[in-house]
């Protein structure tokens, strides 16, 4: 029965696979500025589509004559068109931009007919123009500020761009910059992201269903384009806010004569000037905090099949504190990619990408002084084929390897202090991961989306490692519930490139769709990903100072499995939709530190840390206005996320940093006419674990707080109203204002609450012998302004 049952489907694919039909492909593109176009909506027939791939080609198979067109994109006019097909051909189209249109889809997932019939779940793509119209702190306008407004998004506080995803942790995330992985999204110490808005064409964050194409974290991927530039006409933006400024210019490469240049570019560049005001304020009028950052890309037509991309970013932070210490971190970024249409069915994109993050940390105390310097760098090639066998299956392959040099430390002398220099080994790896991913269209009703990626990971030399005593560096003592050191016996030294520890993982993926009617669909996904690299941090956000170490000999990888369950409806002819999706997440050999550890300034990571189970779950719920001068959404998420560890919390399951049990988002759109738009959130959430002392003692002469439950106290829950007005510029003006207000009911939210004995008298700080709670807050209401000019 069962090679039966294989030999009918196996003749089922030859048949489907080997169905004889002509062939459309080509490329959609904004007419305006040539652009091509993600995302983009062709159908056929009013009975067969597809949509655009990252670079704005397309495929699709017809039936040799006459055939209606039809190719629709959010804020454009969409096309009617009839067309007459012979044999294959190539195809493009160009959009024209709805201008004055007052009714605006915010969430291009929500565009109605593309939600209820595709295989994808748990995912959100936003533009760049919906995330400027957000309100936003100091009008700077942030993608991952706005991405924590969706369900199964959230962040520890109010001043941190890093986001947890359905109980994830923050390096759980695989942020792509252009393919390129960005290690810390911060700027500002988490107040603002490292993306700037300008620059950005599209931000797609898969939650759940992640395709095979991605692998290396367990909890999300966040996939976000810059723009490619125009390629008609030199033009650009510079915008004026209270804390930064920013310019943008972009135009055509070699364009000649031509209408249209083989080829574009984009430069974008952003810098805060916070520093240039310090000497207002007496108590920083000798320090320095400021951040920049620089976009770039370019793309050129060989001929009409192949075209190269050049990307890149470079960003850096400085702090400096009236010369007690300073720092400095930031990221740098390129990709270099090569895409080729094959023929009308194969579309191939090579991409040779360098990524690197790095800080310093300078001790400026007299005498003392020295710098403390880390950083992560990795080599990336990834080729990628896609074949659009028919309307029916796309099949989607590639290999993805990566190196990776980890440099997790060195201290040099500044200013000639006598501290000896010292410098921890680096440490090397190589991850590589092969995966096929195929989409496939069953009947009228089922859609499914299968692949497999296999990954695995070389931990390599030179390094020498240490043996102990036990084989492992800690072990556990039941009776004092502590960990102890295990005495080192012992070394092996491994040699350049040499295999240290290796691991391999098999990582099945599917996504399936059931559509009920044209308005009602069901969806059911499941996921393993395997991640060989870990973030050590004992904050429950990203900081300048942490340390991303890699598996090896004494730290697993960590795995999560995924199931996910989701119904989407549309209402009134897709004005409005609903989406509830539920979720189980497990997790294995997650990392979290043992009680007293020590991780920014100890070479042995790995005795400093613990590795255990987790589990998340959850119920997210979204209902969109997609149509009308108010549009928006009100989404709610019931959560859960848990750890247990050996020795951590009496060995039993605690709420992992990223617990919060609820959290709820409204957020509006209005258009009043052509030059007034209007925007505002509300944002409600249960408050965040955190570990109070229960109690306190003194040994020798010093009191010493002492905890019992690790995450066994919340914070107050956090509430927070934001406004925002755009004043667009009259017709034939370049020039908008944009005006915000956040926390208008100046909420003073609690991002952490700590205890001391010490109190003020005067102006003099002293002994009380009394405990109390100071609570934390990082702003209240806090208006701004800002202007965008275009030329």
């Amino acid at each position: 029965m069962t090679k039966k049952f294989v030999y009918l489907l196996f003749l089922y694919a030859l048949g489907t696979f080997g169905q004889e039909k002509l062939t459309i492909s080509g490329y959609i593109k904004d007419i305006s500025s040539g652009e091509k176009l993600l995302g983009v909506n062709i159908i056929i027939d009013n009975s067969i589509g597809t949509t655009t791939n990252d670079y704005g080609f397309y495929s699709i198979n017809i039936e040799k004559g006459s055939h209606q067109i039809e190719i629709s994109y959010l804020g454009y006019k969409t096309i009617l068109k009839e067309i007459q097909i012979t044999n294959n051909q190539k195809i493009d189209f160009d959009l024209t931009e709805e201008l004055a249109q007052l009714d605006e889809i915010i969430i291009s997932s929500n565009n109605t007919r593309k939600k209820i019939e595709s295989t994808e779940m748990s995912v959100i793509s936003l533009q760049g123009e919906t995330i400027k119209k957000m309100p936003a702190i100091l009008g700077e306008p942030d993608v991952l500020k706005s991405l924590q407004l969706l369900p199964g998004v959230s962040s520890v506080n109010e001043a941190s761009s890093g986001f947890n995803v359905r109980g994830g942790s923050v390096d759980q995330n695989l942020i792509l910059l252009d393919e390129a992985t960005i290690y810390n999204a911060s700027h500002l110490f988490g107040f603002f992201s490292v993306f700037n808005s300008d620059a950005i064409k599209n931000a797609k964050l898969y939650k759940g269903g992640i395709p095979a194409t991605y692998g290396g974290r367990l909890s999300s991927v966040l996939d976000i384009k810059q723009k490619e530039g125009n390629t008609k006409k030199f033009g650009g933006n510079i915008g004026i806010g209270l804390i930064s400024a920013k310019a943008l210019i972009e135009g055509p490469i070699l364009k000649g004569d031509k209408e249209e240049a083989s080829g574009s570019y984009m430069l974008a560049g952003r810098r805060s000037y916070i520093d240039l005001f310090s000497f207002l304020l007496e108590d920083f009028k000798d320090s320095s905090l400021f951040f920049y950052d620089f976009n770039l890309k370019a793309n050129y037509d060989l001929n009409k099949n192949n075209r190269l991309f050049l990307s890149g970013y470079f960003g850096r932070d400085t702090f400096e504190l009236d010369g007690l210490l300073g720092t400095t971190w930031g990221n740098s970024s390129g990709t270099l990619r090569w895409t080729s249409v094959i023929n009308e069915k194969l579309f191939l994109q090579t991409s040779a990408i360098f990524s690197n993050y790095e800080y310093n940390l300078d001790n400026l105390r007299t005498g003392s002084e020295f710098r403390w310097k880390s950083s992560i760098t990795n080599y990336n090639l990834k080729p990628k084929l896609s074949w659009y066998i028919n309307n029916n299956n796309t099949l989607k392959t590639g290999i993805d390897m990566t190196y990776y040099q980890f440099k997790p430390g060195k201290i040099s002398s500044l200013n000639g202090s006598s501290i000896n220099e010292e410098e921890f080994s680096d440490k090397f790896g190589l991850e590589n991961g092969i995966y096929v991913d195929l989409k496939q269209k069953l009947s009228d009703k089922l859609s499914v989306q299968y692949g497999l990626r296999w990954s695995n990971f070389f931990r390599l030399g030179s390094q020498e490692i240490n043996q102990y005593e036990t084989g492992s560096p800690l072990t556990y003592n039941a009776e004092q519930d502590i960990y102890e050191e295990n005495e080192v016996i012992g070394t092996t030294q491994y040699g350049s490139g040499e295999n240290i520890k290796s691991f391999n993982g098999l990582e099945p993926r599917v996504s399936a769709r059931y559509l009920l009617n044209d308005s009602n669909s069901l969806k059911l996904s499941y996921n393993r990903m395997y991640q060989y690299l870990h973030l050590i941090s004992n904050t429950t956000s990203p900081t300048p100072l942490d340390v991303w170490s890699p598996s090896g000999t004494y730290i697993k990888p960590q795995y999560a499995d995924q199931l996910a369950l989701g119904y989407f409806k549309s209402f009134n002819e897709g004005k409005y939709d609903l989406s509830l999706e539920t979720y189980y997440k497990k997790l294995n050999d997650v990392t979290d530190f043992i009680d007293g550890a020590d991780l920014i300034f100890t070479e042995e990571i790995e005795t400093q840390i613990a590795q255990g189970d987790g589990r998340a779950y959850g119920l997210e719920v979204q209902l969109n206005k997609n149509e009308g001068r108010l549009t928006g959404w009100l989404s709610y998420t019931l959560a859960k996320s848990e750890t247990k560890v050996l020795g951590i919390n009496n060995n039993e399951y605690y709420p992992s940093n990223s617990d919060q049990l609820h959290e709820l988002n409204l957020v509006g759109f209005y258009k009043l006419n052509k030059r007034w738009d209007f925007g505002a959130n509300f944002v409600f959430g249960s408050g965040r674990p955190v570990t109070y002392p229960t109690g306190r003692y003194e040994q020798n002469g010093l009191v010493v707080a002492d905890y019992n439950n690790r995450n066994g106290n919340r914070l107050p829950a956090y509430h927070r109203l934001d406004i925002s007005a755009t004043l667009n510029p009259k017709k034939g003006k370049n020039g908008k204002w944009v005006f915000s207000l956040v926390n208008v009911y100046n909420r003073q939210n609690a991002a952490s609450i700590y205890f001391n004995e010490v109190g003020e008298v005067g102006d003099q700080e002293i002994a009380t012998g009394m405990t109390q709670a100071t609570k934390l807050s990082f702003f209240g209401i806090v208006p701004s302004i800002s202007y965008e000019f275009k030329f």
